[in-house]
Formats: structure tokens, C-alpha cells, sequence
């Protein structure tokens, strides 16, 4: 025991080194499983977004399909607009796009 003793007092610096070394490589592989983590995650977000976007996609073709059914229904040729629709002003439009969005939002996630 007394010589153990001796033997790490005299090599007190590179046990001290080695104990940093084997240190650093937990925290790389710590490091490493994380980054993986990230990029799977990355990778999964990027699909979900993918997916949002095509059924926005659906949901707008959609609402274009039942208006030109409208239009037809109603004697309208389909290249004219309808007379009696006023144009929405910007915040109008951008209220309706965000109620879209949201609604989108809550179809997919729910």
C-alpha cells in the first residue's frame, strides 16, 4: 500500500493528464450522441414541414376546386371572376392566410 502511495505521489502528472484525457473522451462521446440527436431531429422537422406544406398545398387546391364548382354552378364561364366579389384589402388577406395556417396547424398536430 505504502509503495501504491509512493507510486502515484512520484506520477502524480500524468495520472492527473490521463485522468483529463479519459475526461475529454466521455464528454466527446457525450458530445458526439447529442450532435446525432440534433440532426435526427433536424431530419424529422424538416419532414413535418414537408408535410405541412403539401397538405397546404391540398387544403388551397382544394378551395380553388369548390370555387370554380361555385362558378360553374352558378352560369359563369371559368376564366371570369365573379362580378359582385370585392377585392379583400391587405389585412383582410393576411387575417384569412394566418386562420388557414392555423387551422392546418391543428389538423396536422392533432
Amino acid at each position: 500500500m505504502e509503495e501504491l502511495l509512493q507510486l502515484a505521489q512520484t506520477y502524480r502528472w500524468i495520472l492527473a493528464a490521463g485522468a483529463a484525457a479519459l475526461m475529454g473522451l466521455v464528454l466527446m462521446t457525450y458530445l458526439s450522441r447529442i450532435l446525432r440527436q440534433i440532426k435526427r431531429l433536424n431530419k424529422s422537422l424538416g419532414s413535418i414541414s414537408e408535410n405541412m406544406q403539401a397538405y397546404m398545398d391540398v387544403v388551397l387546391s382544394e378551395e380553388e376546386e369548390t370555387e370554380e364548382e361555385a362558378r360553374v354552378q352558378a352560369g359563369q364561364p371559368r376564366n371570369m371572376e365573379p362580378v359582385q366579389k370585392a377585392p379583400l384589402s391587405e389585412e383582410q388577406k393576411r387575417m384569412e392566410d394566418e386562420k388557414l395556417f392555423n387551422s392546418v396547424l391543428q389538423e396536422y398536430f392533432s
